[in-house]
């Protein structure tokens, strides 16, 4: 299953803060099914895209960041799967 991940940053930009923030994901890397990481311009947050079969690693992630960010996870369809049931209800 294909999820978005917006995040966004808690509290502000302090230095420290953002240091701990990379040193941690120094530590976890990429994570799981990753598939793009984007980066918003204004350094406010970002939105990942990446497929897993359970929500639960997502959780973990979430839980291992959640002192500097702000998540939403949303399930995601690529158009080419969303597109039958559109016809369906719409066409």
């Amino acid at each position: 299953m294909l999820f978005q991940t917006n995040y966004s940053i808690i509290g502000g930009q302090d230095v420290a803060q953002a240091r701990a923030l990379m040193a941690r994901f120094g530590e976890r890397g990429k994570g799981p099914g990753e598939i793009a990481h984007y980066v918003h311009a204004d350094g406010s947050g970002g939105t990942v895209i990446s497929e897993n079969t359970d929500v639960t690693v997502l959780h973990d992630v979430c839980l291992a960041y959640s002192q500097w960010l702000e998540f939403e996870i949303i399930p995601i369809l690529t158009i080419d799967d969303a597109v039958p049931n559109l016809l369906n209800h719409f066409g």
